[in-house]
Order: structure tokens, then C-alpha cells, then sequence
């Protein structure tokens, strides 16, 4: 099964996510996204960039906060998420050694 692997440069990622080049350097800036490439014409956004913005822009409206809030937010949800598959694990792994 092959996987396509979407490449944006930076004038197809604000388009596709309809945004302002300077918003866009704003989340990078924050470390919302991170793109490939040394330079902003460099730069190369993957599919899963878009979902990030997206999450991004509805926690700060939500949550009237600004980048900076924005981006400790998506760490700290990501954290959570991470802590919960290893939890899930590790139940798995449990169950293996409980007795019925």
C-alpha cells in the first residue's frame, strides 16, 4: 500500500488553509507548525500542517488567547494524548496478568 506524501511551499499552504503569509509566520514563529527548509522559500508544509492551523485557530477563538497561549495549549494536548495511548498500553499489558 503506498502512502502520498503532500508537499505545500508557503504561497499553497495560505492558500489552502486561507491565511495571511504573516499569520503563517506568526504560528511558525511559535512553533505551531514547522515546516522543512531553511527559509520561507525554502519552506515545504505537510498534509497534517493544515489540521495543526486549523486546531490552532479554533483553540484561539475559543479560548480568546494568543500564539503563545496557542502553542503551549497544542503541546500540553498532544502530551495528553501521548499519556493516554501509553496508558492504553499499558492496561493491555495488565489485563494479560489479571485473572478472570
Amino acid at each position: 500500500m503506498s502512502r502520498l506524501i503532500m508537499q505545500l511551499n508557503i504561497e499553497e499552504f495560505c492558500q489552502c488553509a486561507e491565511l495571511p503569509q504573516t499569520i503563517l509566520l506568526e504560528l511558525v514563529e511559535h512553533g505551531i507548525v514547522e515546516p522543512s527548509g531553511a527559509t520561507p522559500e525554502q519552506w515545504r508544509f505537510g498534509s497534517n500542517a493544515l489540521a495543526v492551523v486549523k486546531r490552532a485557530f479554533r483553540l484561539q477563538s475559543d479560548l480568546q488567547i494568543d500564539w503563545a497561549g496557542v502553542a503551549l495549549a497544542l503541546q500540553l494536548l498532544d502530551e495528553l494524548e501521548q499519556l493516554h495511548a501509553e496508558n492504553n498500553h499499558l492496561r493491555r499489558r495488565l489485563s494479560r496478568f489479571e485473572q478472570p
